[in-house]
């Protein structure tokens, strides 16, 4: 079949209602809300919309509800013109966040994952993997996870595998099963240490490559990142911003950039440096999935790229 779609993200849709405070509260205490504002999010959500709003052909393969927050999930991805024919509706309700967003940035989040992981193995739309370049799973439970992989793999799919705080606890041995059939494993730092019980990003990395996957991504927020592949291995450092507003998504921002430019054929360094780009203005937005304009996100991409060019390395400062 071709391949009309770059990427299918397969995992949670949510709600996402946000609230921004000049402080967080302490218990028995109150806090003014300064803003708030509400929005589809979720991993699988995140990067469909990223993805489609870079200029890629996207679907999703999730689970909502039959209620509002559904219906808000949908129709800001048909108005986004993400394929949707992989997405499931079932009885419950759809799952949402509730975070509190402090002026500094930092983040405290609360959240229900509602009918999102109760997407099922058997539930995973073949048709819609076979259509796709990439398949990037987020956060989503092992045993669904798996069936995307495998699957994905019988069809000629590239796989991309973001863990996400609470699966990367279950540790290396736990999910050794599902690794082997991931090409591209994208993680955070602390995850990273989490999975393997290894904090340096460098031999994190190789624990991880050891097991399967080609391609090792150890992200490090503002100090960059750390990839181990074939086809490019070193330290990219990352793109500096002014004002960070909001980091939630940023991970989801980076994975569906990274994918958008691997799906157009760019090499993986090409493509590590640009989705570090589009990372780091998503965080001065307010939003999971908020981007400026493509001519900003290019114009930005343009004048600092030298910048992070120079100082690729090796391995991570010390």
């Amino acid at each position: 079949m071709e391949k009309d779609l770059d990427i299918v993200s397969v995992g949670h849709a949510l709600i996402d209602l946000r609230f921004t405070v000049n402080r967080f509260a302490s218990p028995d205490e109150e806090a003014d809300i300064l803003e708030q504002s509400t929005g589809p999010g979720g991993s699988a959500v995140n990067v469909a919309l990223v993805a489609s709003k870079l200029g890629g052909k996207a679907a999703i393969i999730t689970k909502i509800g039959l209620d509002q927050f559904g219906r808000q999930i949908v129709e800001e991805l048909v108005k986004s013109k993400v394929d949707i024919s992989g997405l499931k509706v079932g009885f419950g309700a759809t799952g949402f966040s509730v975070l509190m967003i402090d002026k500094e940035g930092n983040i405290v989040l609360y959240g229900y994952k509602g009918c999102a992981e109760k997407l099922d193995p058997d539930e995973i739309d073949e048709k819609v993997i076979s259509r796709s370049k990439f398949v990037h799973i987020a956060s989503l439970r092992p045993d669904t996870s798996l069936r995307a992989a495998v699957r994905a793999k019988e069809l000629d799919a590239s796989v991309s595998w973001d863990p996400g705080r609470r699966l990367s606890m279950a540790g290396l041995k736990a999910l050794r099963g599902l690794l082997k059939f991931i090409d591209i494993v994208e993680l955070n730092s602390r995850e990273c240490a989490n999975l393997t019980g290894i904090n340096d990003p460098v031999a994190c990395a190789k624990e991880i490559n050891r097991v399967g996957p080609q391609t090792v991504i150890v992200k490090m927020g503002a100090k960059g990142l750390y990839a181990l592949s074939d086809d490019f291995t070193g330290y990219v450092p990352a793109f500096h911003v002014d004002v960070v507003r909001d980091s939630t998504g940023s991970g989801d921002t980076f994975a569906a950039a990274l994918l958008y430019k691997l799906s157009r054929g760019e090499t993986l360094k090409e493509s590590l440096i640009y989705a570090q780009a589009v990372a780091a203005l998503k965080v001065t937005m307010l939003g999971a999935n908020a981007l400026p304009p493509l001519d900003e996100i290019e114009k930005f991409y343009k004048e600092h790229r030298k910048d992070v060019e120079s100082g690729i390395q090796d391995k991570p400062p010390a």
